[in-house]
């Protein structure tokens, strides 16, 4: 309402001066805008390109001027361009705010001006900015909302490379594919610019607005319009996606993806090394190879791999790993840093049987404890692939502990065997790197085969069906290899060979080979392969004929001397406990060469004689069962079964026997010391009593009434003497062991008066004193 006052009175003013033309622009808060200020005489020309000016009230001191031609001036927020050709100048504002609503004067400063009022809206959408990060080549999309009122207005594009220029307006925008800029107007309140193949020339600031007059509704044809602009739109292109730091080791390999936009995942891939010339990836889904280089572009998911095997320090360097756009590239930079290899394990050589579990460790930097664990399967061209979903449920991930983490593969079959990778993984945004920093070699292998000497044994060769028609050899050592031992071949008659005979069981894709008449040099790997594509091997163990036998007590030791069969200095010996001897030189040795002592168990080898021995200490009842001796050259295990029998120890009837006399001679003579003993304790107790009968005696002849009268008058000398009466028994010889004394207060005395015995005089076990006290 307010606007709409100031309108009216400033049109009114206009109408009333007549010599000026006035004129109203609208903006909003933190918004631009944009108009023209027209030439007041249009028949003159050379006078009115000097002087141009546009400034705030009649004063005139702050605003913008200009004598130049053809070209922006600017003033902090105030830009402003005469153009020679145009009957106008033009006049840009930036950032306004409420502040900067007022009247302003634009003109030439010789010969004329017009009256402009200015007016700063707050509107919805206004005043709003935004950065937006792309990279070279793409297709982007940018959104501009304006107020409804505005839906039918012409919608303008204009970019600030210093200076505002237009790009395009929606009245013009013919929506070709083939434009580099293309406006669409939506049905809801806002309309997109989408900018095609962009690049770097093409950042900056872009402004989205619409064309008005000074009324709210569309201008007319005759109108002189202005350009309000209520967003802006900071768009920041970008050659060089993103710059990694990739850590990798000396001797080991780093495997590497990075990844571009879906609309390039067509285009020409490339690596390219410090300032040296780019290698280009020239086939799409395919490895291409560079002496340790290798690449692959995967078209379908816009990503190049790069595996780098056999890494050293020259390795070491700034990588651009990019795709082509046209006149530029896109890329990310990758900073290789390759350090020592001083603390991971080296190559292992790992043997897992068919059908079991075999588990796998893997060395990684502590410092990548918090990354993804990888574990990657090397394939023929010598890159490590991932594992494929659907075998990842066999594989099983755990960290045992710092710096180390462990792969259980379970169920193990032929198509398992290969070189693997393991290490750690560190995801980017656009890339992914993978440092590699263990290799195993997973050789699938058939359960063993136990075999007696002299006995048979099947060997078992599978296949898959794709070799069925091919001829399956056998042999001791790798087939096809210099040192391997031909067996028998399936095309190959073996009616000559005694000691082998041959089953095909082609529906079962399986071939059998059975060995008779066992002996000890037959013990060693077996090789069943079909061509060289494929080897399988079975290790067949030799239990000779000859079985040791030890007797041993309880608490006792055992020495068990184990002969070996063959006189090798390379052979190793073990000794084990189990019930068969494949399971016993896996899980059950208790000492070997490697490990002469474990706890009650020692081994001494003597290798001239050709002997080794066990010793096993203090033995008990649970040591009893089935050992072997075994012996390894290369891989070739002979064993010698040993039954050990451990009992507690018993004697003899003879020593029975002879023990009986001793026993009873020792039982009678402990009976008669005690007997002894007996009898002296008797003896000196009845000692005892006869003395105590013949003192009672002679006190009895010397008086004892006056005795036992005096010592009672003794025990109190001041108090009045009292009666007392003792009875003494009319029998010496019934032994008297006690008194009896009775006493009685006289009524005339006074003191409280007590008996006392001297002990040296008392005899008797025990006494019995009463004492009455006779009433008053």
């Amino acid at each position: 309402m307010r606007a709409a006052i100031i309108i009216f009175i400033f049109i009114t003013l206009c109408l009333i001066s007549g010599q000026v033309l006035c004129f109203s622009v609208f903006g909003c808060t933190g918004g631009s805008l944009m108009f023209k200020c027209m030439y007041k005489n249009q028949s003159e020309t050379d006078k009115q390109h000097k002087g141009k000016y546009f400034c705030r009230d009649e004063s005139c001191k702050t605003g913008i001027s200009t004598e130049t031609q053809n070209r922006w001036v600017h003033n902090g927020r105030l830009a402003l361009y005469d153009d020679e050709n145009s009957r106008f100048f033009t006049v840009f504002i930036r950032n306004l705010s409420r502040e900067d609503d007022g009247k302003y004067k634009c003109g030439n400063s010789q010969k004329w001006s017009h009256d402009v009022e200015l007016v700063v809206n707050n509107e919805p959408h206004c005043g709003t900015s935004v950065i937006q990060d792309e990279y070279v080549g793409q297709t982007i999309t940018v959104r501009c909302e304006y107020d409804h009122k505005f839906k039918t207005h012409t919608k303008v594009f204009y970019r600030m490379n210093g200076d505002p220029v237009h790009v395009m307006n929606s009245s013009r925008s013919s929506g070709s594919s083939e434009e580099k800029f293309i406006l669409s107007d939506s049905d809801k309140d806002d309309f997109t610019v989408t900018i095609r193949d962009i690049s770097a020339a093409d950042d900056g600031v872009y402004l989205c607005g619409v064309e008005r007059d000074r009324s709210d509704d569309r201008p007319s044809e005759t109108s002189i319009t202005h350009m309000t602009f209520f967003k802006e739109i900071h768009l920041n292109f970008y050659s060089q996606m993103t710059s990694v730091q990739v850590q990798a080791y000396s001797s080991k390999s780093v495997f590497i993806t990075c990844t571009f936009p879906q609309e390039f995942k067509g285009n020409k891939k490339f690596i390219q090394k410090d300032s040296q010339q780019k290698i280009l990836v020239n086939r799409q889904n395919q490895w291409e190879d560079r002496d340790n280089l290798h690449m692959f572009d995967d078209s379908s998911e816009g990503l190049l791999k790069v595996f780098l095997s056999d890494l050293t320090a020259n390795d070491e360097g700034t990588y651009r790993c990019g795709v082509n756009i046209n006149d530029d590239d896109l890329f990310t930079e990758v900073k290789l840093t390759v350090n020592p290899d001083d603390h991971f394990r080296a190559l292992s050589n790992t043997s897992a049987i068919i059908g079991e579990s075999v588990k796998l460790t893997c060395d990684f930097p502590e410092k990548h404890n918090e990354t993804f664990k990888h574990f990657c399967k090397e394939n023929k061209k010598k890159m490590c692939e991932g594992i494929s979903s659907s075998e990842e449920k066999r594989f099983e991930f755990s960290v045992s502990s710092a710096g180390v983490f462990t792969v259980n593969i379970r169920d193990v079959s032929l198509r398992d065997a290969g070189v693997y990778w393991c290490g750690a993984e560190t995801r980017h945004t656009h890339l992914t790197s993978v440092s590699l920093t263990n290799r195993h070699k997973l050789t699938p292998t058939m359960p063993p085969v136990v075999g007696r000497e002299g006995g048979s044994s099947e060997i078992r060769c599978p296949y898959d069906e794709k070799y069925s028609t091919e001829v399956k050899h056998l042999c001791k050592g790798k087939c096809f290899t210099t040192d391997a031992q031909k067996i028998i071949q399936s095309d190959e008659a073996h009616v000559n060979k005694t000691r082998i005979s041959v089953k095909k069981e082609t529906e079962l894709n399986v071939f059998t080979v059975t060995l008779s008449d066992l002996r000890a040099e037959d013990a060693g790997i077996y090789w069943c392969a079909v061509k060289d594509a494929f080897n399988l091997p079975t290790e067949l163990m030799i239990v000779m004929k000859d079985v040791i036998t030890r007797e041993a007590s309880v608490r006792g030791s055992a020495s068990i001397s184990c002969k070996s069969v063959r006189n090798l200095s390379s052979l190793q010996r073990s000794f084990c406990r189990g019930d068969q001897p494949n399971i016993c030189v896996r899980d059950g040795v208790r000492v070997s060469s490697s490990m002469r002592t474990n706890g009650r168990f020692s081994l001494t080898d003597q290798t001239s004689a050709g002997v080794f021995t066990v010793n096993i200490n203090n033995l008990t009842e649970e040591d009893s069962g089935k050992y072997w001796c075994a012996e390894e050259s290369s891989g070739s295990l002979i064993f010698t079964e040993v039954h050990l029998n451990v009992t507690e120890e018993t004697m003899s009837p003879d020593t029975e026997k002879s023990g009986f006399p001793v026993i009873v001679a020792v039982s009678v003579g402990l009976i008669l010391l005690a007997v002894c003993l007996v009898l002296v304790l008797f003896k000196i107790k009845y000692n005892r009593k006869q003395g105590i009968i013949s003192s009672s005696d002679r006190r009895r002849e010397a008086g004892d009434h006056e005795v036992a009268q005096g010592e009672i008058q003794d025990s109190d000398p001041a108090s009045t003497p009292l009666d007392s009466t003792v009875h003494l028994p009319t029998n010496p010889s019934d032994g008297l062991l006690y008194a009896s004394v009775s006493f009685q207060k006289h009524e005339e005395s006074l003191s409280d008066a007590t008996a006392a015995f001297s002990k040296d005089e008392i005899h008797s076990d025990y006494a019995s004193v009463k004492h009455s006290s006779t009433p008053n």
